[in-house]
């Protein structure tokens, strides 16, 4: 696929498990010209998404939860693995501080939040504001 020029982006982390590589591929699945898709991805992988599509093709939709919320829910994941690995719980929170700072969400094009706090009313929100785009 790197060969054929399919990678949209990839990426590695050193994590404290040793390094984590994945990436976004072209599989010949998308037809934009039939089809919307929902992609979850980082703001990176947005940024790459809309340089391959084009930038009139995705429309970011961008999720946040509080810090110390989000925090409390990664604890009481972590706790429920038959191997807790509270040190990569801890690297992944601090690197996504950095990697969704104000500034990666201004360079990534993103405008519009929304607030993760109740799960419903934040997927009633997304849902009418995909409507209002008309997609």
């Amino acid at each position: 696929m790197e060969r054929e020029g399919r990678i949209i982006e990839a990426r590695s982390y050193d994590t404290k498990c040793g390094v984590w590589t994945y990436f976004t591929a072209d599989d010949g699945q998308i037809d934009l010209s039939c089809y919307d898709y929902l992609v979850i991805g980082t703001l990176v992988s947005c940024q790459a998404l809309k340089e391959y599509y084009g930038e009139n093709s995705i429309v970011p939709i961008y999720i946040e939860t509080e810090d110390g919320l989000r925090l409390a829910r990664a604890l009481k994941r972590e706790k429920e693995q038959s191997q807790p690995k509270y040190s990569e719980m801890c690297r992944r929170f601090l690197a996504d501080e950095e990697d969704f700072s104000e500034e990666s969400l201004r360079k990534a094009g993103i405008t519009k939040r929304f607030e993760n706090i109740n799960l419903e009313e934040c997927m009633e929100e997304i849902g009418a504001y995909i409507e209002d785009l008309g997609v």
